[in-house]
């Protein structure tokens, strides 16, 4: 098993997760925001799809819930594109939410599928947005750890 696989299951081992999106999802998801996500953000849902942590919840793409039923995930392209309107930190996906005023942002690339952006915090406080985390794996350690 790998790094990125080992920090992963450190954390999301225990979570209440959707299941594995598959990598068709994911390439769907890449295309229609016109993003390539970083390879922890990636894996994370190839293996894990969606996450609601102990305190926290790491958005995703969860499986489209029964016609008449409540979504228990967030839905990472469809928080996007709802929001993008807004002018979100550029080449980003909406991962967190505090439950209160800040978003958290993960950078993408729009072609190197190789780029581990930051975590950028994005709320009122932050006319241009903080970042928080140099990466996705980075961000969820720190949210665990709290």
């Amino acid at each position: 098993m790998g790094q990125i696989e080992s920090r992963l299951d450190a954390i999301f081992g225990a979570a209440f997760n959707s299941g594995p999106a598959p990598e068709i999802t994911v390439a769907a998801a890449e295309a229609s925001l016109g993003l390539r996500f970083p390879p922890s953000y990636r894996q994370y849902l190839l293996r894990y799809g969606a996450s609601l942590c102990s305190g926290f919840e790491i958005f995703g793409l969860p499986p489209v819930p029964d016609p008449g039923g409540q979504p228990q995930w967030s839905n990472t392209t469809e928080s996007t594109l709802r929001l993008r309107p807004d002018g979100l930190p550029e080449n980003s996906i909406q991962i967190s939410h505090d439950g209160m005023d800040h978003g958290y942002f993960l950078q993408c690339s729009l072609s190197d599928t190789s780029f581990e952006g930051p975590v950028i915090e994005w709320g009122p406080t932050h006319g241009g947005g903080e970042i928080v985390a140099a990466g996705f794996l980075d961000f969820v350690e720190q949210q665990n750890r709290r």
